[in-house]
């Protein structure tokens, strides 16, 4: 029995990796394509224009996609009480999803001559804004096949999503020459055709019938509401670098900077796909009150993260440069003292999110709102302090050190919350 399930959790951990190492190949060519095509300055536009979509996408969404995965997961053989939440959950993101791109649209002028003094993306951002509903849909559906450990359809959207992401990109800006506005018509086009086919995939699962959502979706909602905050900070604790860099500096410094930043992304590939199966299995286990497991779960993708980071830090810092001059130019050389300096941060946070989902599983979302939002306010205040006096270093040091600070208190938290139980379990 163990091996079987250890062999389901092992095809999972592959599904997830595959669907993450997609999303990975895709944003990293394109962004050597865009690097290439239209130099730092147009990269760091794109890059503008897309952390914006990003922290745009947790809002849309409203965290109902991580409530589902949840939810689903601990009722998992209650086919009832799953139909109540993927109907409330695909019915809530739609409606939330359109409010938020409604939002987007119309503040989209302020935000980029305000705070960017850029009007060239106010344009970009009132594009960008057409796509949250379906992103919010797609979120929900993802989040129903988490929940059900169907991992191998969750990877399929995903490398769909991503691929015809890179597809349509790439036409865009190298075939039809239509620079930065290709580019996000580059997202936006596959994300409005993905969301919206993506539905068919829960088709089994939604009933009209089940509409007592007055009761499921509050209980979603409450929970995507922390949900929401605590990606919202955990967003600000690794972009806010760009965007202050952007706000103080301009977007060619983005660009220089946003290619470390690509290799941190690639350092946190694998923790993000067993973060996935960690989450729902987590859950799962808290269902079934099986501290024990949950702890043992922690404990082995630490380790397996912690090690294979080790290979990948000493291959950036002795070939970080010639990586950089190879895969995007000699221009973008600049970005290797960030670089740098970003790792140490990511070395030592990595492993933890791995099993990020662990607070949110047992039941402790507040409490990885409130680790994240201190977090935030400390990186935020440093970046302001700093990125004055040292540019891009000062961004990358201020990042650095929020990320080991939210890794120490989540370490203490998980620890302080599971632990305890694990003892009883063991005496019993």
């Amino acid at each position: 029995m163990f091996n079987l399930k250890l062999s389901k959790t092992m095809k999972d951990v592959q599904w997830s990796f595959i669907s993450l190492a997609t999303a990975s190949f895709s944003h990293l060519l394109l962004r050597i394509v865009l690097g290439r095509e239209l130099g730092p300055s147009g990269l760091g536009l794109y890059t503008l224009v897309f952390t914006i979509y990003m922290f745009g996408m947790q809002f849309a969404a409203f965290g109902i996609g991580a409530a589902l995965t949840k939810y689903i997961a601990q009722y998992h053989d209650d086919l009832p009480k799953i139909r109540e939440f993927v109907t409330s959950g695909v019915l809530g993101s739609m409606v939330s999803g359109t409010m938020f791109g409604v939002i987007l649209y119309l503040l989209s002028g302020i935000i980029s001559i305000q705070l960017f003094h850029n009007p060239e993306m106010t344009e970009l951002l009132k594009i960008t804004a057409f796509c949250f509903p379906f992103i919010a849909m797609q979120k929900a559906v993802l989040g129903t096949l988490n929940g059900l450990r169907r991992m191998k359809f969750y990877a399929v959207v995903d490398i769909i999503q991503n691929v015809s992401v890179m597809v349509a990109s790439l036409t865009l800006v190298i075939v039809l020459d239509m620079g930065v506005k290709g580019a996000v018509l580059g997202y936006v086009m596959p994300t409005i055709v993905v969301g919206g086919l993506s539905l068919f995939l829960t088709r089994k699962y939604f009933s009209i019938k089940q509409v007592i959502m007055r009761t499921v979706l509050m209980e979603m909602s409450w929970f995507g509401f922390y949900i929401v905050l605590a990606n919202t900070i955990g967003l600000i604790n690794i972009q806010i670098d760009s965007l202050m860099i952007g706000y103080f500096m301009n977007e060619t410094e983005v660009g220089y900077y946003a290619v470390a930043i690509v290799f941190m992304q690639g350092m946190t590939l694998l923790p993000q796909a067993v973060q996935r199966v960690t989450t729902a299995a987590i859950a799962n286990y808290y269902g079934k009150n099986d501290y024990g497991n949950i702890i043992k779960l922690i404990k082995r993708s630490v380790i397996i993260i912690f090690t294979i980071n080790i290979l990948i830090s000493l291959i950036l810092i002795f070939f970080g440069q010639f990586l950089i001059e190879i895969i995007f130019s000699i221009d973008f050389l600049p970005a290797y003292t960030p670089l740098l300096i970003l790792l140490v941060g990511y070395f030592i946070y990595s492993p933890i999110l791995s099993v990020n989902g662990t607070l949110p599983s047992i039941g402790k979302v507040t409490i990885m709102f409130k680790v994240s939002f201190i977090c935030a306010v400390i990186n935020t205040f440093l970046n302001i302090l700093l990125i004055p006096v040292y540019g891009m270093a000062g961004a990358a040091i201020a990042t650095s050190t929020a990320l080991i600070f939210i890794t120490v208190l989540r370490v203490y938290f998980i620890y302080r919350y599971t632990s305890k139980h694990y003892s009883d379990v063991v005496i019993v």
